[in-house]
């Protein structure tokens, strides 16, 4: 739920002072939809900075809430985003994330366990709301207070984004925007109206792997237009990307093909053995792209395979994931 927050907020905050969205709704102090969906009231020294920017769907619409203090700072934090998501969600993922104290899952929270750690999770199952916060291992960066609430087209999203252990002093303030959320009568949650939580879990692995290999794909082109150039490049080093490297990416592509496909048929135990095996090639060609890089002196095309290297294990890592997953 964090992955794209923070560019999110800087396009927003930047659409914002263009004035390219306008402000509708109640007033200065609440937060609502045009079809009255919902409706959330904002604590003194908060205000409207977007509304409803974006579509529905996966990234959801998007409204932006600033505090006082953002600007003060000149750090733009605190700042809570709201999210509107049509994506029928139901009550098992909640149950899931509520039990995942090591962020186990890590693409329904959209952070790194290797940087993150939830501090709690609280959930409440006769409304449908879970709320969570997690913060940095090292101490460093931002922390997220946030509560998540199913809806009958989906789910809405309040997000916290406060510097470090700043969340202390904002947390009356976020729970109360928590407690003011109405969802309207049409809007709420109906149990077994938003299918099997095995599906959605099908759908979020199979989607986050297609995400990781289109952009594989990317870097993949952006890592030949270099080795086309061959500006700062040794003979020696064009042949690591055009050869080995070539061969590493279109490995981690096949692979995650692959997975996509199994994930998407599976059935318990009958594919087990071949997410296994699909997510070992992955390691293998992650780890292949690691030693090329190291055989890659030059800085913008040693920068161009890491980051492949990076969306391949990030791709083992979904494996890792769904294969642990009671799908």
């Amino acid at each position: 739920m964090m992955r794209t927050l923070i560019a999110v907020l800087t396009c927003l905050f930047l659409s914002a002072c263009a004035g390219s969205m306008p402000l509708v709704g109640d007033g200065d102090d609440t937060l609502s939809a045009p079809d009255e969906s919902f409706s959330l009231k904002l604590p003194a020294g908060w205000t409207i900075k977007q509304r409803g920017a974006g579509t529905a769907g996966e990234g959801g619409r998007v409204s932006v809430l600033a505090h006082k203090d953002a600007a003060a700072t000149g750090k733009g934090y605190p700042t809570v985003m709201v999210r509107e998501i049509t994506e029928p969600t139901p009550q098992g993922v909640l149950d899931l994330m509520a039990k995942d104290k090591g962020l186990e899952y890590s693409e329904l929270w959209n952070v790194s366990p290797e940087k993150y750690q939830l501090k709690q999770a609280l959930l409440d199952k006769s409304s449908q709301v879970l709320s969570y916060w997690l913060v940095p291992r090292d101490g460093q960066g931002l922390e997220y207070y946030a509560a998540v609430v199913l809806t009958h087209a989906g789910r809405m999203e309040i997000i916290g984004v406060a510097q470090a252990g700043t969340v202390p002093t904002y947390m009356k303030d976020f729970n109360a925007m928590f407690t003011s959320l109405n969802i309207g009568e049409k809007a709420r949650f109906k149990q077994g109206a938003a299918g099997d939580a095995t599906a959605y879990l099908k759908r979020t692995y199979a989607r986050a792997l297609t995400r990781e290999r289109d952009a594989l794909a990317r870097q993949a082109a952006e890592t030949a237009a270099w080795a086309k150039a061959g500006t700062g490049l040794s003979a020696q080093e064009q042949g690591f990307l055009a050869n080995a490297y070539v061969r590493a990416v279109s490995s981690a592509q096949q692979y995650c093909a692959e997975l996509i496909k199994t994930v998407e048929a599976h059935r318990g135990n009958e594919t087990v053995a071949t997410m296994q095996r699909l997510t070992e090639r992955l390691d293998e060609a992650a780890n292949a792209l690691d030693t090329i890089q190291l055989n890659i002196r030059e800085v913008q095309a040693r920068s161009s395979v890491e980051k492949s290297a990076v969306r391949a294990h990030r791709m083992a890592t979904l494996g890792r994931e769904a294969l642990k997953l009671s799908l």
